[in-house]
């Protein structure tokens, strides 16, 4: 067994809470109880000091948990005292607890008066001073966190987009304000257990006081004299010893909570500093403490030696800011300040090696600015809130990366987020290396309903879907059981954004794929199959199976089996460079894929064809021009041609078909492809050789004028 493993730094956690059920539970004997008393003084001592030297509040961010813990401490260390008190106490003090008995018998001095005047003032000052200033100081701080944080969300994001900083700069300064918005939270509601303590110290102290003088006199016999004695002392020590722990730990919180969190340095060093700044300051406070000293019935030493000493410390800082050089100097020197000195030679060097870094910055700002992001989603400053801490859009986002490169065999380049005030706060809008390409706007508090069955209606605000341009409302969050009864789809926000920046990706996928992502996936195709890469990549090139990757995505074609592609280019490219010739190649052995694609939700392709005579007839209109082939159709015959297409699918369509395909020649396929798309006419042109013959296909009609 390995006990490295099983005793780690986390069970010191473990143990102290397991020693808090201990106390409330066992009655602990003399020696533990003085135990766990030094451990409660000792954790709150650490806590003070802990304040003290940390730069800035929000690196303790476990204060607000600490604070909270310790309180439980303390309280089941009450509950022991007091235990051990009504129950021991008639004893004498030492019977009960040493750490008690002492603190009791210092402060008592033999007067149980002076005792409990001194433990009063100690409490006041606790709740009444420290734990209530605090209390509030952490309520107006939280408040002003929060408040301030869409401020600095804007301030680091105008910084991102002017090239100030990058995405990795910007991220850590996002998570380092949500930590400090979620520290100073915390620490509001955490500043009420400081509170609740010292009120809890008070109520106990009560009891035990009270309690005992009942107990010493009806159940111990005791007198009065000497039952109040006992109790007051070990009330009085009790009372000291919970309290003074209390208060050392409300201090830290009030140091911890007051003190800004734009600090550079620790706050010891960094308080000091700043009162011994002003060396006029420190001499004239001395010489008002040396006239006070002439001051009949003032003691004359104490003042003017605090007086003098006041005139040296400001007079020494003098010489130091005036670079004075002498024994005196050099000892209250600092070591940086040390070093300074010894390098005043090389003032002109560092200087240089400045101006080199400003210049190296500079020159890292303008390639910041000068970066195209192929893909930028720019937000109103209301959708800022849905890309923060948790955000589902940014999961959306990166599950659109997946589903794309699953679907069209490429990755496409990560979206770079960024705010926009030329938008309207609930508008988005989405650029392709720098121009838009669509916008839309959303509703971040509401849901959009689409759909319905029948003429079902919903109130809210009557909209077109961005996405597809369908009719749809914008519906209050309780309506969303209502619309689902009702047949409407409802989505919110994040799922409009994600659903059309994915469409609007699909669509433009061949202007996202450039020639790096060709090498990547080549790359990545040649750790398995290295023999196939190697031969075809001979006999042709990275810029050939872009052009033919561009062109089957802009078909809507997938390229996810790029090793067949690869192989059909490699098996033709010897003979041939033409791209058109390239393409069909590359096509007719992608069969599978493309009959697959086209297949109708029955199992069926629904093909329409081209009477024979008239694709003859298109075939002797091809001519050859610069090495790729044109149909010479006059703009009757275009006319005709894209009119009686569209006639022709309208009347395959209405019998209910969802997908049908038009087969022609495989030397007209594209040119007659190019035609239906300038005028609008969404038909998928295949080609003979690209009909898998073991797939069910039927004929629905043929194209004839």
């Amino acid at each position: 067994m390995n006990f490295k493993k099983i005793f780690t730094k986390d069970l010191f956690i473990v143990a102290l809470f397991v020693s808090i059920l201990t106390i409330i539970i066992v009655p602990l004997s003399k020696g533990m109880l003085d135990f766990f008393l030094v451990i409660s003084l000792s954790l709150s001592l650490l806590i003070l000091l802990i304040s003290l030297y940390i730069q800035k509040p929000s690196d303790l961010t476990t204060f607000p948990t600490i604070i909270l813990i310790l309180a439980l401490f303390r309280l089941s260390l009450n509950i022991a005292t007091t235990r051990s008190i009504l129950s021991e106490g008639h004893n004498g003090p030492d019977a009960v607890s040493s750490i008690i008995s002492a603190f009791g018998d210092f402060v008592v001095g033999g007067n149980m008066v002076i005792g409990v005047i001194v433990f009063i003032i100690l409490v006041l000052i606790n709740f009444m001073v420290v734990t209530k200033g605090a209390t509030r100081v952490a309520e107006v701080t939280a408040r002003f966190t929060l408040d301030s944080m869409p401020g600095k969300q804007m301030a680091i994001d105008a910084d991102l987009n002017a090239g100030f900083i990058d995405d990795k700069e910007a991220q850590v300064r996002r998570k380092s304000l949500i930590s400090e918005a979620s520290f100073y939270g915390a620490m509001d509601g955490s500043s009420k257990f400081v509170k609740g303590d010292a009120v809890a110290g008070i109520i106990i102290t009560l009891v035990n006081l009270i309690g005992g003088l009942l107990i010493g006199l009806f159940q111990h016999d005791l007198t009065v004299s000497e039952s109040g004695r006992i109790y007051t002392i070990l009330t009085i020590g009790d009372g000291l010893v919970a309290q003074l722990p209390a208060l050392i730990l409300s201090t830290a919180t009030a140091i911890i909570i007051t003190r800004s969190n734009m600090d550079e340095d620790k706050f010891a060093n960094q308080s000091i500093m700043q009162l011994a700044k002003d060396s006029k300051s420190l001499v004239l406070v001395g010489m008002g403490m040396i006239l006070f000293g002439f001051v009949p019935g003032f003691p004359a030493g104490i003042l003017i030696f605090m007086g003098l000493l006041m005139i040296f410390i400001g007079y020494t800082i003098n010489m130091i800011e005036q670079d004075v050089d002498n024994a005196l100097t050099r000892f209250f020197r600092t070591e940086p300040e040390k070093k300074k000195a010894k390098i005043s030679d090389n003032v002109d060097v560092i200087k240089e090696k400045k101006k080199q870094a400003s210049a190296a910055n500079d020159e890292q700002t303008i390639e910041t600015i000068m970066k195209l992001e192929v893909l930028e989603l720019k937000l109103g400053i209301r959708l800022l809130q849905l890309v923060q801490g948790n955000s589902e859009l940014l999961d959306k986002i990166k599950a659109i990366r997946k589903t794309i490169a699953t679907e069209l065999g490429f990755i496409i380049p990560q979206i770079r987020i960024s705010d926009d005030a030329s938008l309207s706060p609930n508008e988005y809008q989405l650029y392709l290396k720098r121009i838009p390409l669509v916008k839309g706007r959303v509703e971040i508090d509401k849901l959009l309903a689409m759909g319905g069955l029948g003429n079902e209606k919903l109130p809210g605000l009557k909209v077109k879907e961005p996405v597809f341009n369908l009719e749809a409302t914008w519906i209050a969050q309780h309506l969303k059981e209502e619309a689902l009864m009702k047949g409407f789809t409802v989505v919110d926000a994040p799922t409009i954004i994600s659903t059309h920046i994915s469409e609007v990706i699909k669509k433009h996928s061949e202007d996202i794929i450039t020639r790096q992502d060709i090498v990547d996936i080549v790359d990545r195709l040649k750790k398995d199959f290295p023999i196939v890469v190697e031969e075809a990549m001979k006999v042709t090139s990275y810029g050939s199976l872009l052009k033919v990757s561009k062109d089957l995505l802009h078909e809507k074609i997938p390229i996810v089996d790029m090793l067949t592609i690869i192989e059909a280019i490699a098996d033709i490219a010897e003979f041939t460079k033409a791209p058109d010739v390239l393409l069909e190649h590359v096509r007719s052995k992608l069969y599978r894929l493309i009959t697959q694609k086209f297949l109708d939700n029955d199992g069926i392709l629904h093909i329409v064809t081209i009477k024979p005579e008239l694709e003859q007839q298109f075939i002797g209109k091809l001519q050859d021009q610069h090495g790729a082939s044109q149909l010479m159709l006059s703009i009757a015959e275009i006319n005709n041609l894209v009119t009686h297409t569209k006639d022709l699918i309208e009347q395959i369509e209405a019998k209910g078909f969802n997908k049908v395909a038009m087969v022609v020649d495989p030397v007209l396929r594209k040119r007659i492809s190019e035609i239906y798309e300038k005028f609008g006419l969404q038909v998928a042109v295949i080609s003979h050789a690209e009909l898998d013959s073991k797939a069910n296909f039927a004929i629905e009609g043929t194209l004839d004028f």
